[in-house]
């Protein structure tokens, strides 16, 4: 079993605790879930286990706007993109790198799925859960190996690998 894998996030908005539960469980192998804010209504931290969120702007509980942190040895840094238009200029999110150093950024807010390699950093929009507003129109997640480095973003219904240009700087 692989525990390098993570299960990345965000928007699941109006999915309920038991329906985000019921998801997670198809991923046994994950390690950590990220999510990228805009979370139910009516969330309270501490509700998962090893499971890291940044409020977004539909999120009234308190909830750190960036939150940094590291696992096996990947430092993460999570927002959810609304805040300095981060979400719909990705290349802003590299100056975050200033005050949080990291390897891997991870944002959401435009419910599409997006990712970007440059020789610093990986930016990743695991896209939404509940609202998917990509064309064809998905609800999206995203499957980071932190041993590989490598990206993988999934249609939730069907489950089918949902292939993205990378975006190279």
């Amino acid at each position: 079993m692989n525990m390098s894998q993570i299960l990345i996030i965000s928007d699941s908005h109006y999915l309920r605790k038991n329906e985000l539960h019921q998801f997670f469980k198809q991923f046994p192998h994950c390690s950590t879930i990220i999510h990228c804010g805009d979370i139910y209504p009516g969330y309270q931290p501490d509700e998962f286990d090893n499971f890291y969120i940044c409020k977004g702007n539909n999120d009234y509980v308190n909830l750190p706007r960036i939150l940094s942190f590291t696992i096996d040895h990947v430092r993460f840094t999570i927002t959810h993109g609304h805040i300095k238009n981060y979400a719909y200029q990705p290349d802003s999110l590299l100056e975050l790198l200033n005050d949080y150093p990291a390897d891997v950024i991870c944002f959401g807010h435009t419910h599409i799925p997006y990712f970007q390699k440059t020789k610093d950093c990986i930016i990743i929009n695991p896209g939404s859960l509940a609202l998917g507003r990509s064309y064809p129109r998905q609800n999206t997640y995203a499957l980071f190996d932190t041993e590989t480095k490598d990206i993988h973003f999934y249609d939730m219904k069907t489950k089918d690998e949902i292939i993205l240009e990378n975006r190279q700087l």
